[in-house]
């Protein structure tokens, strides 16, 4: 009888380790995609006018991003989508006379955007190209929100995940077809425009610039 009692003790020590182990798993997985939104457009908005630039392009790749150790070819991706993103809207910056993601990552650097770890300040970037950049979670705006936007000439600039590593990346929205929203992707050397299906269909934020 102690065998038997014994057994299933272990038997239900198993289970309640078994439980804890799925839900800590679960815990994990919610907690990494609480800010995820699969957006799928309802009509179809031309991609005119679209400024594709390339983060690993040799004309800025090596560049740092401020006084970190990062660089434009790995790190530039928001970078990059801003300069695509003020070029499409008209916006001009009177100290650039000609906008690329090299000279306004030269023009962040030096107006102190980005922190010691390459990360750029979004209230920092805006006191510097007086303008401002409006951030959304994903539960604060929707699919018709977005189509709207860039209907009326305001690119977002929403964060994704790359398909392979995993790791997070900014592209910049530009348009939609039947199926996917389209987007400029800054690690895309072709400089094609992108849907987002790539990337799942799946945004974590939306940043935008008045």
């Amino acid at each position: 009888m102690k065998i038997i009692k014994r057994k299933k003790s272990i038997i239900i020590l198993l289970v309640i380790i078994i439980v804890l182990a799925v839900s800590g798993i679960m815990a994990v997985y919610l907690y990494k995609n609480r800010n995820t939104k699969t957006i799928i457009p309802s009509l179809k908005i031309s991609a005119d006018n679209v400024v594709a630039f390339y983060q690993k392009d040799d004309l800025w790749k090596n560049d740092s991003l401020g006084n970190s150790e990062y660089h434009m070819g790995d790190s530039g991706c928001l970078t990059t989508c801003i300069a695509s993103e003020l070029l499409m809207q008209g916006i001009s910056v009177s100290q650039l006379p000609e906008i690329t993601p090299g000279t306004l990552n030269e023009f962040f650097s030096e107006n102190n955007v980005y922190d010691s770890e390459g990360n750029l300040q979004w209230d920092a970037a805006g006191l510097a190209l007086n303008r401002k950049f409006i951030r959304k979670d994903t539960s604060d705006i929707n699919e018709t929100d977005i189509e709207n936007m860039i209907k009326n000439n305001v690119y977002p600039i929403v964060l994704v995940k790359m398909p392979s590593s995993g790791n997070y990346h900014f592209v910049l929205l530009v348009g939609s077809d039947e199926k996917s929203f389209l987007c400029m992707d800054p690690l895309n050397k072709d400089k094609d425009i992108i849907s987002m299906s790539k990337f799942n269909d799946k945004i974590y934020s939306v940043t935008y610039c008045e």
